[in-house]
């Protein structure tokens, strides 16, 4: 008789007990994959939410400086060797083998202009990139669309009196995303003044950003070829933002990348913003793991458990096979048989129950609408894990009942 068939033949004698184990492994490997899975799609949204905070590279133009001294008495420093952006800068980055890693790129001119006798920062930007890295603002009015259409910062159009209170007023709050909403914070003050001369022409202001607390407060953007004129600086850049907030971006590598592709400027990763995400990143990854290892140590145990408890019950069998010559191996190897179908099938059970249970639970932990993906990978560690946790766990059970004395039989007879 072939030691298979004996072992299939216990199975169908005891399915009740294998259905248990099985479920049993089921569920500790269910919870595995739901936890992954759920720990994948949660990564997905980090990186789609941390994307709202902007840039995490910089492109300047290069340039070198000299500190001067003369007597020990420290001289203000000179710049030298001073290279300039140019709009085509823009283009060229996306030429970078990790070209497909970038998200957005954010080219700018700055220059002060006076209006109203006043000095005041004009930014040339290109709107449409510049709302797609600027997600938190949130604007009163529109968008500029036409070339001498303007967005004041707050503090801005508070100083050029742009804007005046407006308690109750009921205005509308564009987001940089282009949704409308209202917002009782944003909503307390309207445009009172939309004309501003600018280098002898007249511009239209058509929305001004809510407060922000950051240096655009203090700004006014215009498109970025239109300021390119009106400044007098034709083709030219003073900064260029990117953003490759993205999943495990080797920002690094891109950094290296744009400096080699623009020799004249100097690309810097922002490292805040990278190092927030990586710490983000590895915490939940390591909450993961642990969870994960506590599960399986349980299942591990209740294996244990069952299959101590399962040679005990046994007793009787198992004297009575190697009363009739089977040896050690065939026993151990019969009962490593019957554990590694069990655990096969509890594998497969856990995957589709972690993968249902993940599916139902993603709704209350993404705001973006991630979709949860079906790894094959996963599959394969359900079913590899599943079936080493139930080997293991079944060594010293399978190796006590092949040592049990055939005389014990004796008993049972």
């Amino acid at each position: 008789m072939r030691i298979s068939t004996i072992a299939f033949a216990n199975l169908k004698r005891r399915k009740g007990k294998a259905l248990f184990l099985a479920a049993g492994i089921a569920i500790g490997i269910g919870a595995v994959v739901a936890l992954l899975s759920l720990s994948g799609s949660i990564k997905e949204e980090i990186g789609s939410q941390l994307d709202r905070f902007g840039a995490n590279i910089v492109v300047v133009p290069q340039s070198n400086s000299l500190a001067l001294d003369y007597g020990g008495i420290a001289v203000q420093g000179v710049s030298f060797d001073v290279h300039q952006l140019k709009t085509e800068d823009a283009s060229d980055i996306l030429d970078i083998p990790y070209r497909n890693r970038l998200s957005v790129i954010a080219p700018k001119l700055l220059s002060a202009v006076e209006i109203d006798g006043r000095q005041v920062l004009l930014a040339g930007v290109d709107f449409n990139s510049e709302l797609k890295l600027k997600r938190w603002w949130h604007i009163l009015g529109s968008t500029p669309e036409g070339e001498q259409e303007l967005l004041a910062g707050y503090d801005a159009a508070r100083a050029l009196s742009i804007i005046e209170p407006a308690a109750g007023s009921t205005g509308q709050d564009v987001s940089a995303g282009g949704s409308h909403h209202t917002s009782e914070d944003q909503n307390q003050f309207r445009i009172a003044r939309e004309r501003l001369q600018i280098g002898g022409a007249e511009h239209r202001v058509t929305g001004v950003i809510g407060q922000t607390g950051g240096p655009e407060d203090r700004m006014i953007f215009g498109s970025l070829a239109h300021v390119q004129s009106l400044v007098n600086k034709p083709g030219q850049l003073s900064l260029i933002e990117v953003s490759a907030l993205c999943k495990d971006c080797p920002v690094g590598d891109i950094v290296a990348q744009i400096n080699e592709r623009l020799p004249h400027a100097k690309a810097s990763a922002i490292q805040q913003s990278v190092r927030a995400r990586a710490d983000t990143v590895e915490r939940l990854t390591r909450f993961s793991a642990a969870i994960a290892a506590v599960v399986l140590m349980i299942g591990a145990l209740m294996i244990f458990t069952t299959m101590t408890a399962s040679v005990v019950e046994r007793t009787k069998e198992i004297g009575v096979l190697r009363a009739i010559g089977f040896r050690k191996t065939h026993i151990v190897k019969g009962l490593m048989i019957e554990v590694a179908v069990i655990s096969f099938v509890g594998g497969i059970a856990g995957w589709t129950t972690g993968m249902l249970a993940s599916w139902a639970a993603l709704p209350y932990f993404s705001e973006t609408g991630v979709a949860l993906e079906i790894h094959p990978s996963l599959v394969i560690f359900a079913v590899a894990a599943a079936l080493s946790i139930g080997i293991l766990s079944s060594v010293y059970p399978a190796i006590r009942a092949s040592r049990l004395d055939p005389s014990e039989a004796v008993r049972y007879i």
